[in-house]
């Protein structure tokens, strides 16, 4: 068996509380600890409950800095706990109906009793009711899929490309460091400021509008008072405009990406 690959700040984490990002679901409180590894395994300790849970080398992501405001260990893919291990979440799905099965052999006629030229109603209106569920499942599937990937979107914007042009990119200036007060002096007082995160929650977000300006920066911490930058996202479509590296590689994008909703 192989040595196993030391992943980015292992090391560091070792008797560290840290927090993870997208948060696996079922877990009640989001506090972990790193334990034991294997080559292709991490377990890991809730500092809450005890519970152990190995996740697979491949699933984890970049670590944030420090632990200020909390120390953030990103994850590739949003998992969940199923029977006391973790799987990739699957949004649900509406299955598509299964076709009609073709190709039936007719009934020979009866001797004397030419074959019928044409399907009776019954059957003919049969066939367009089964035709009208494929149809109506596939586009069903088609829009689980959009909603999914790209999220609800207005239905004049679906044929045409989304524009995420901005008046100015004043925030490309704003580093991991920057806080409230920062951003204010780099940018100006925002249009309004907005807490996407509950009071009781491990990771708070707050968002500062530029409105005329057609983007929103994105401040994120442990506590309310200790939030700092991760980025910008478009006003409009949402999509990232600007993110932050992780000390232990990889970026901030997919924590832009996995916004409460708001």
């Amino acid at each position: 068996m192989p040595e196993p690959s030391p992943l980015p700040l292992l090391d560091s984490l070792r008797g560290r509380v840290f927090s993870f990002y997208p948060a696996i679901r079922n877990v009640e409180f989001n506090e972990w600890t790193c334990g034991r590894e294997t080559w292709s395994e991490i377990l890991v300790v809730n500092s809450r409950s005890g519970q152990e849970i190995w996740i697979p080398r491949n699933y984890w992501g970049g670590v944030s800095s420090a632990e200020e405001p909390v120390l953030i260990v990103g994850l590739e893919r949003e998992l969940e706990l199923k029977a006391g291990a973790v799987w990739p979440y699957q949004r649900a799905v509406i299955e598509m109906p299964a076709p009609p099965r073709g190709g039936q052999r007719q009934a020979p006629a009866s001797e004397g009793k030419p074959p019928s030229s044409a399907a009776s109603p019954t059957e003919s209106k049969v066939g367009r009711l089964i035709l009208y569920a494929v149809l109506m499942g596939f586009g069903i599937c088609l829009l689980v899929v959009v909603f999914a990937s790209q999220g609800p979107r207005r239905p004049r914007d679906w044929f045409r490309k989304t524009d995420i042009a901005t008046k100015d990119q004043k925030y490309l200036s704003l580093t991991r460091d920057d806080g409230y007060q920062q951003v204010a002096l780099a940018l100006g007082p925002p249009d309004r400021d907005q807490w996407i995160s509950p009071d009781s929650a491990t990771v708070h977000f707050q968002l500062l509008w530029y409105s005329p300006r057609s983007y929103i920066v994105v401040l994120m911490g442990a506590h309310r008072s200790e939030v700092r930058y991760i980025g910008a996202i478009h006003a409009a479509s949402r999509a990232p405009l600007d993110s932050v590296p992780l000390p232990g590689g990889g970026t901030t994008t997919a924590m832009l990406r996995n916004l409460p909703k708001f």
